[in-house]
């Protein structure tokens, strides 16, 4: 009678081809899926989008956009105090109806730096932040948006 040894050579193919299901699964087990983050980040970011999109076509009565007016206030006036806080006057209300109760915070970064035109929060507290830039004319304005 003979013996058959392929029985064993079976269970080391079968052990080896687990090995590749094995390391998937390891992998997968060990990776940290949390949506919450990045969900809350493309909210924000979708949010302070559309703002400056508004921002830069939406027209009230005399036919300009809200950025328009803003980088008029800043050219017009020779005073960089003057020109932010007549900017503070026209956006704050604009982005208190249109942001509710989010924070916000809105600067222009070419010629003035960076300075803040106008904000109702503490940037720095934020975990997510969205962001969105626009340009008019000269200026180049930078929108965050968080809660």
């Amino acid at each position: 009678m003979m013996k058959e040894d392929n029985g064993i050579f079976f269970s080391i193919e079968a052990a080896l081809g687990l090995i590749p299901i094995i390391i998937i699964i390891m992998t997968v087990s060990n990776t940290n899926i949390d949506y919450t983050d990045s969900y809350m980040e493309k909210q924000y970011f979708q949010k302070a989008q559309d703002t400056a999109e508004l921002m830069s076509t939406y027209t009230e009565h005399n036919d300009q956009t809200i950025l328009q007016k803003v980088s008029n206030a800043l050219s017009e006036n020779r005073d960089k105090k003057v020109g932010i806080d007549t900017a503070r006057n026209i956006t704050s209300p604009f982005l208190g109806r249109t942001i509710g109760n989010m924070k916000y915070r809105l600067e222009e970064i070419n010629y003035l730096k960076g300075s803040e035109i106008v904000s109702n929060g503490d940037i720095k507290k934020a975990k997510n932040v969205g962001v969105a830039v626009k340009c008019y004319g000269n200026y180049l304005f930078k929108l965050y948006v968080w809660q």
